[in-house]
C-alpha cells in the first residue's frame, strides 16, 4: 500500500439515496484534484461549493469539506464531497477522479490503515473500525464495541503475560534442572 498517492472511495455506502459522500485522501490533495473540480478547494477545515467535472461540458454541483493535514482522519489532506446519491453519478465521479494521474480507488480499509500509519488510530481502534463495518449481527457489533473499548485487548494482554510467565518458568526448569531453588 502506497501512502504517497491519492485515494478516493464512496464513504456513505452504495445505492440510491438523496446524498452520498465521496472521501479522498493523499498528500498534496488540493493541487492534485483541481483538474476535476471547477474551483479551488475551500480553505483549510472549510466547507464550500465546488463543481465536479464529469466531462468537458458537464459539471456536477457539490459541497466540499476540506481537512488539511495533519488535522484529518488519515493524517493526510482529506476532502469529502457531498453529491447526489445516484449510483450512475457516483461511478462517473469516481471515474473522473481516478482519471487524474496519481489518483486511484481506495482498497477496503485503506483510509483506516493510513490513519493508523500516521498515528491517528491505534491498532485496536483500526481493528474496531474494520469489525464494525464487517458486522452482520448484533453479536458482531457487540464484539466490535468490545474491541473499541479495549476490553478484548486487555484480556489478551493479560493472557499473553500469563503465558510468558509460565513459559519462562518452564524454560528455567529445563535450563537449571540441577538447581532446586530455581523452579517453585
Amino acid at each position: 500500500m502506497l501512502v504517497t498517492d491519492t485515494i478516493v472511495a464512496i464513504a456513505s455506502g452504495w445505492g440510491q439515496s438523496a446524498h452520498a459522500l465521496i472521501r479522498c485522501s493523499g498528500p498534496g490533495l488540493a493541487s492534485t484534484l483541481v483538474p476535476a473540480l471547477g474551483s479551488a478547494l475551500p480553505g483549510p477545515h472549510g466547507i464550500g461549493a465546488v463543481r465536479v467535472r464529469l466531462a468537458p461540458h458537464i459539471e456536477l454541483p457539490s459541497l466540499a469539506i476540506y481537512y488539511q493535514a495533519p488535522r484529518s482522519y488519515t493524517g493526510q489532506d482529506c476532502l469529502e464531497l457531498l453529491v447526489p446519491g445516484n449510483p450512475l453519478l457516483l461511478e462517473r465521479i469516481i471515474a473522473a477522479l481516478t482519471a487524474i494521474p496519481g489518483v486511484r480507488e481506495a482498497t477496503p480499509g485503506e483510509f483506516s490503515a493510513r490513519a493508523y500509519l500516521h498515528g491517528k488510530l491505534t491498532l485496536e481502534q483500526a481493528e474496531a473500525v474494520a469489525a464494525t463495518i464487517a458486522a452482520r449481527t448484533q453479536d458482531d457489533l457487540d464484539a466490535a464495541a468490545s474491541i473499541a473499548s479495549g476490553i478484548s485487548f486487555d484480556r489478551y494482554r493479560d493472557w499473553t503475560e500469563e503465558v510468558a510467565t509460565l513459559l519462562a518458568l518452564v524454560e528455567a526448569g529445563v535450563d537449571f534442572t540441577d538447581q532446586e531453588d530455581v523452579v517453585p
